[in-house]
């Protein structure tokens, strides 16, 4: 899976993240805060990248036993998830054509296929086929001729996609992958759990996915995607924020980029926008639509974000020049 982040914080009032590179993994380390109460500070590797924990609250030792469980969360939803994972559900899945899936499973599935629906078919989980194609999956980009993509097409869309019970089904030739909104789910998982044991706010980015929980206001700094620099600062309580973005995996041919992002009614790589960043309620949901509204292109995705009251903010090139459209209010 991918992906596009990393963070540091600054100063007393605020904390500041970056989406951009992850700086390095640190151990886990507890700090007393001028507010009250311990702070953890832990990295692990999940989902392909790093995932960072920063979690407050009174009792330093539950505190440090909740993140820990935490991260125990995000290696099962992994492992229950990956694609090149022999024992994963998800590969079982598409040998089998038909799985009875852990609950957790199922109601990935069940919100995929409803975005699916929301989205007129854009964000789409059976989009496997194609990133194999592409040489996505392995890093084996090649340029695959137009007959290739014809003849995959027909193994593409969400509805053939049928849940019953426990019980995935998948139609022929149907495959799945999960990647485009399973690190979101992880996320609001883990947000919960920590939560529930007592923790009183604090912040997960898995990869440059980030929710934020609890009464301080974090400010998030969205890079530019073509060139240094921050060129939106986001303050955020209580949200989401994600970035999809054509410089995440991507390979060049013939001097035009491809990104891994896949349009699902083409079966080409989308290339209307350069990035788009969606704060939204919950991690699965930014996850999900900044995929989604990537795939849209510029127009239509700030249009659909503005009639699903969405803050939205979509990079696109004009005559070269890298533009930023917003939808929505940045800062509530």
């Amino acid at each position: 899976m991918r992906r596009k982040g990393c963070g540091q914080t600054t100063g007393d009032r605020y904390w500041f993240l970056f989406i951009g590179l992850l700086i390095g993994v640190s151990p886990l380390s507890v700090l007393f805060c001028s507010r009250g109460g311990y702070e953890v500070d832990r990295t692990e590797m999940a989902f392909g990248s790093y995932v960072r924990i920063r979690a407050l609250g009174k009792d330093s030792i539950r505190v440090n036993r909740t993140v820990t469980e935490a991260f125990a969360e995000f290696h099962r939803l992994d492992s229950l998830w990956s694609c090149f994972y022999d024992g994963s559900e998800v590969v079982r899945l598409n040998r089998a054509r038909r799985l009875m899936v852990s609950s957790e499973t199922r109601d990935l599935i069940l919100k995929a296929l409803e975005i699916g629906k929301r989205t007129e078919g854009v964000f789409d989980i059976t989009v496997e086929p194609l990133m194999r194609l592409w040489g996505f999956f392995d890093e084996s980009y090649r340029l695959p001729e137009s007959s290739e993509i014809k003849k995959l097409l027909p193994r593409v869309g969400y509805e053939r996609v049928v849940i019953n019970g426990d019980t995935v089904m998948l139609g022929d030739s149907v495959n799945i992958d999960l990647g485009g909104i399973a690190v979101g789910f992880a996320i609001d998982r883990a947000v919960a759990l920590l939560k529930a044991n007592g923790v009183q706010g604090g912040l997960i980015d898995a990869g440059g996915d980030i929710r934020v929980f609890g009464e301080r206001v974090w400010r998030i700094g969205v890079q530019n995607p073509r060139g240094e620099g921050v060129v939106q600062v986001l303050k955020l309580k209580n949200r989401a924020v994600a970035t999809s973005g054509d410089y995440q995996k991507f390979f060049e041919k013939n001097g035009r980029r491809y990104c891994h992002i896949i349009d699902p009614r083409s079966g080409y790589p989308s290339d209307g926008c350069v990035a788009v960043t969606v704060v939204a309620p919950s991690a699965l949901e930014a996850d999900a639509y900044s995929t989604a509204l990537f795939v849209m292109g510029p127009e239509k995705g700030l249009s659909w974000a503005n009639k699903e009251g969405l803050v939205a903010i979509v990079f696109f090139l004009k005559d070269g020049v890298l533009v930023k459209r917003v939808v929505g209010r940045l800062n509530e």
